[in-house]
Formats: C-alpha cells, sequence, structure tokens
C-alpha cells in the first residue's frame, strides 16, 4: 500500500430480526452516515453501526396498524392519493362519484408496496416511500428496513378507513381536487390531524388537570340515565322523521349516495344493510342493474 495512504476500516453492529412473513432491506444512508475517527495508532477510520428494530408481538402478526404508527400511515396515505390524483386528474373537468370511488379503491389496493418499520434514533418508526422526511439518523448509524405483505395489508386498510370512513369519499376528493385546482400540495400532516384525526395535535398549553376528566366520566352516567327516559312515542318520531325525508328524497331535495340506497331498500321492503353494505366492485354492478331494472319497472307502472 502507498505510504502516507488511509487506512479505513468498517465496525458494523448488525442486529437483524428475520421474521416468517418477510425478509428485512438494508437502506442506504450514504457517505455522509460514516462516523471518522482514528484508532489507537492514529489511522483514520471510519465506522458505522447498523441496527434492526426490535418487533413487537404487535408488529409481528397482529391484523391491524399499530397504534404508533397510525399518525405516519395516514401520511402515506395521502402521499399517495395525491400522487396518483395528479396522475389521474383531467386538467378539464371534475371526475364523477363512480370515477374517483374506482380511482380511491385502485389506490388503496396497490399502493403500499415497499413498506416497513426501521429503527431511527432507537425508535422504531414507520418507513416507505411516502415517508422520506423521517428523522436524520444520528452520525455513525444506518438503519435496516423490516418490511412484507403484512405492512402492505395494513396500509391498504387504513387507506379504506380514511378515505370511507375517517373523511368520506366526496369530502376526500373535494380536498384533492381543490389543492389540483389550487396548485397547491397536499399538507399530510395537518389534514391527518384535523381532518382524518389520525395525528394528536401539538399541545399549545398547560396539559389540563386530571380532575377535569373525572369529573367527565361522573356526568356521562347522568346522560345516559336521561336517554333511558326517553317517552316511548320517540321511535314513533324517528319513524316519521325517517318517511319525512323519504318523502322530501322523492320531492327532488337533494341526497348522498348511502342516504339513497337506504331510501330505496325501504321502497322496495328489504332492509337498509342490503344495499348499502360493502361488496366486491363485480357486486356492486349487479346491484346496480338489478336496481336499475326495479326502478325502470316502477316507472313503466306509474306512467
Amino acid at each position: 500500500m502507498v505510504a502516507g495512504s488511509l487506512l479505513m476500516r468498517c465496525s458494523c453492529s448488525l442486529q437483524v430480526f428475520v421474521s416468517l412473513w418477510g425478509l428485512p432491506q438494508l437502506l442506504a444512508e450514504g457517505e455522509d452516515g460514516w462516523q471518522k475517527s482514528t484508532d489507537s495508532e492514529g489511522r483514520a477510520v471510519q465506522s458505522l453501526k447498523i441496527q434492526a428494530p426490535t418487533m413487537t408481538e404487535e408488529d409481528q402478526y397482529g391484523y391491524n396498524m399499530p397504534e404508533q404508527y397510525r399518525c405516519d400511515s395516514c401520511r402515506a396515505v395521502m402521499f399517495h392519493l395525491e400522487e396518483e390524483m395528479k396522475k389521474k386528474q383531467p386538467k378539464s373537468r371534475r371526475l364523477s362519484e363512480w370515477e374517483f370511488v374506482d380511482q380511491f379503491d385502485q389506490i388503496c389496493a396497490n399502493s403500499f408496496e415497499g413498506y416497513g418499520i426501521k429503527l431511527v434514533n432507537d425508535k422504531n418508526v414507520l418507513s416507505g416511500p411516502g415517508l422520506k422526511d423521517d428523522a436524520a439518523l444520528e452520525p455513525g448509524m444506518g438503519a435496516i428496513q423490516m418490511g412484507g405483505d403484512t405492512w402492505k395489508k395494513r396500509l391498504s386498510e387504513i387507506c379504506r378507513k380514511i378515505v370511507y370512513e375517517k373523511v368520506g369519499e366526496e369530502d376526500m376528493y373535494e380536498h384533492l381536487y381543490g389543492k389540483f385546482k389550487a396548485g397547491e400540495a397536499v399538507d399530510a400532516k395537518d389534514f391527518c390531524t384535523k381532518k382524518a384525526k389520525q395525528c394528536s395535535p401539538v399541545s399549545a398549553g398547560p396539559v389540563p388537570p386530571p380532575k377535569a376528566k373525572e369529573e367527565k366520566k361522573k356526568d356521562k352516567p347522568k346522560k345516559e340515565k336521561a336517554k333511558e327516559k326517553k317517552p316511548k312515542g320517540g321511535a314513533d318520531k324517528e319513524k316519521r322523521k325517517e318517511g319525512k325525508s323519504s318523502s322530501e328524497g322523492d320531492k327532488g331535495g337533494k341526497v348522498g349516495v348511502e342516504e339513497f340506497l337506504r331510501q330505496l331498500a325501504a321502497k322496495h321492503g328489504v332492509k337498509p344493510e342490503e344495499y348499502v353494505s360493502s361488496r366486491t366492485p363485480g357486486d356492486w354492478e349487479k346491484l346496480m342493474v338489478s336496481l336499475a331494472g326495479k326502478i325502470f319497472n316502477r316507472q313503466s307502472e306509474e306512467l
């Protein structure tokens, strides 16, 4: 070796957990991740410590996304929704309801490859294509991502819950379309905090004393008792309200898709769940064809 050249040595502490459902993926951290020092003989040494996350039983086998990754899961969902809608949203018009619902279904089902968890500064964090702004590693530290189909399935389920339950498909599209038209990026953290309620807001003031929570708990039984004292005529009142809303719908008042299907179920003498419960796209098409036939026959009889 030429005199005066530097001898570089790599000191790696590698802790790898291999599960039955996935193999670890090494994340390249770049040259800046190496820690420079000198050994006892004054020679230059670079070292990189690589650690894998310690996975809990819930991380490995749980069906649902663990609570500690909920906020980052929402951010990942918003990243893919925004990216895909940018590609498929026409500039000249809005998407019709069936179009954006179909887009959401496709995105939730197929967009979450390459996700898993890694250890960053002694803490497990969710990692993947939509989470590039993870906390920086300390100098001389590397990370191994533990991924697999389990994380893809969990994120797909989180995506469907956020779109259809937490926010609603129409409101989700309105938000994405508004940002698209304005040429603005979606603030995923802000959306997940205020709209989807998946991230905890940063407290701006002192934490309220625990007694306040206890007082709320004491008030709760009183409210429940008040509900029990409702007059028997309450059920009839609710039925009258339902009848009123149905008649308003018939007169041309605007209603959402789910409300329309519930009203249609009442007209056809079936339980609302038979029309509004979740089903595959193919089953939805069959139901729509069946309903179209019933509506056509009823209108023909009225004529």
